[in-house]
């Protein structure tokens, strides 16, 4: 279903008279807060991807030929369609792309996706796009991070570094520029207050130069509405600084996921195991002691790429399903199926071959962005 910049929730704006407006930086005054992800969407954010050159100049593709590296980034275009297609069986689903890409998209993404007409550079939509926020009242906004390609470790932002302005504008909702630099996957919450986040993706001068960890965390308290932050070391370098969605979540109050290795003699297992004592000292903002459940990564997998993620912690909660990869790995994936199912246990857990997301240092979570139900 093709869609343009104004048809998208026209009538539910119009209805409710509301137009999109700046506000500035500090949501919380207004009664604006960030929902737990498990409550009931309006539907999912997701982008297109429309540039092979952000493929091509990576440096673990630059060995391919240019006609493997059009094969490749066709392949990536394929798995976006993919689970674009498979979430929009749950929950209605708004792929962001140039008008000039959605004949493509429209035939790989299927007709349950409507398109939009925002022009992106990549697929990242839980970093380059909002944060939505809800009020009392079950009006939304939008918060808007100041996407900087990750501490400018990507030049292709021109793009992407527009879409939660766009979206706002979109959905005529009240916008909010932060008074920091971050990203979606760089923060974790429990609608009920709580933040866990990774001190090495945010108290870092690619994204937030001269500030203190303390002046980071007013912001945050300010743009998402929360009395607690959770401090956990993470590990610097890479694209992301090691965004906490990749190795941490919150299932629900109380009660979280850590995936990846914990312990042994790798920067990342110490700075796991060091969360895990953190998390299992401190209590979150009501109070509640965490319930930690580890899911290991796979190990025997498909893809022979060398920077092949291959974590289970970045899965995507719709409504009504889980959406979690599968790596060919037959225990370890059966096992993350399985504790998946008993931790939400009124969601359908549904496992897809996703490899061409996992094989670019993200995953599921990476690429979706809920809106929450008014």
């Amino acid at each position: 279903m093709m869609m343009n910049r104004r048809m998208l929730l026209a009538a539910t704006m119009a209805a409710m008279g509301m137009r999109h407006s700046a506000f500035g930086s500090d949501p919380k005054s207004q009664g604006f807060f960030v929902p737990a992800e498990g409550s009931p969407h309006t539907r999912t954010w997701m982008c297109w991807p429309s540039d092979p050159s952000v493929y091509s100049s990576k440096r673990r593709w630059k060995a391919r030929s240019l006609a493997e590296h059009r094969s490749y980034f066709e392949s990536v275009q394929e798995t976006i369609g993919r689970l674009a297609a498979a979430i929009a069986e749950h929950e209605p689903v708004t792929l962001l792309a140039e008008k000039k890409h959605h004949a493509l998209a429209s035939r790989l993404c299927g007709p349950k996706v409507q398109l939009l007409d925002i022009p992106t550079d990549d697929i990242w939509a839980r970093d380059s796009g909002p944060v939505f926020l809800r009020n009392g009242k079950g009006s939304i906004a939008i918060l808007d991070l100041n996407y900087n390609g990750w501490g400018a470790k990507t030049p292709r932002i021109q793009k992407d570094s527009r879409i939660s302005a766009a979206i706002a504008e979109n959905l005529g909702c009240p916008y909010f520029k932060a008074d920091i630099v971050g990203e979606g996957g760089a923060v974790e919450f429990d609608g009920e207050g709580t933040i866990i986040l990774n001190e090495s993706s945010w108290v870092n001068d690619n994204r937030n130069p001269g500030k203190t960890r303390d002046e980071i965390e007013a912001a945050l308290k300010a743009g998402l509405g929360v009395e607690t932050v959770i401090w956990l070391p993470g590990v610097r370098g890479g694209v992301t600084d090691d965004h906490i969605d990749g190795s941490l979540r919150i299932v629900r109050p109380g009660v979280l996921i850590m995936g990846g290795r914990i312990g042994g003699t790798s920067e990342r297992g110490r700075a796991r195991a060091e969360a895990k004592k953190i998390l299992s000292k401190t209590k979150d903002a009501r109070g509640r002691s965490f319930e930690i459940t580890h899911i290991p990564s796979a190990v025997d997998v498909r893809s022979t790429e060398e920077y092949f993620f291959t974590g289970y912690a970045n899965y995507y909660v719709g409504n009504g399903a889980v959406f979690t990869p599968s790596f060919g790995d037959a225990k370890a994936d059966a096992y993350a199926v399985e504790t998946l199912g008993r931790l939400f246990p009124e969601r359908r857990i549904v496992s897809l071959d996703v490899d061409r997301i996992y094989e670019n240092g993200g995953g599921i979570h990476c690429v979706t962005q809920q809106q929450p139900a008014p």
